[in-house]
């Protein structure tokens, strides 16, 4: 698969901006080849001030076209927890799924981020971990 990296596309995807009192995380996974292409080296969390999250990268860019709506499990002082869905996504060796479901967690304080990924039939599922960067502007 091939990715995007830098967050240039995310400052001219016009849907993506968020309002003085909402934030964006703006992470970079280091250890990417434990998610055998299905984790992208840059992932945007964006939080509206109204709480809505979305999801962008690589991946929601190819299968989705657009960033996609995340839901939140868990948002408290140690801890964001958020999942998503792409769909109808194709591996390049022709295999298709029809929903591929992510889970991130970001411990606030540190900003370390723990990724899992696959396919919502599978039992096991492919990981990534990297760091997230809180930005208001």
């Amino acid at each position: 698969m091939k990715f995007l990296t830098g967050l240039g596309f995310l400052l001219a995807w016009p849907a993506l901006a968020w309002s003085a009192s909402g934030y964006l995380y703006d992470c970079d996974m280091q250890d990417i080849e434990r998610g055998r292409g299905w984790v992208s080296p840059k992932i945007a969390i964006i939080v509206t001030a109204d709480g809505v999250v979305t999801v962008v990268d690589a991946l929601t860019l190819t299968f989705a076209t657009a960033p996609v709506r995340a839901n939140v499990l868990r948002d408290n002082d140690k801890r964001l927890i958020v999942k998503w869905s792409l769909q109808n996504v194709r591996a390049d060796s022709g295999r298709s799924f029809a929903n591929f479901d992510y889970r991130a967690s970001i411990a606030k304080r540190t900003g370390q981020v723990e990724l899992t990924a696959g396919p919502r039939t599978f039992d096991a599922g492919l990981r990534g971990a990297g760091t997230c960067v809180r930005r208001t502007q």
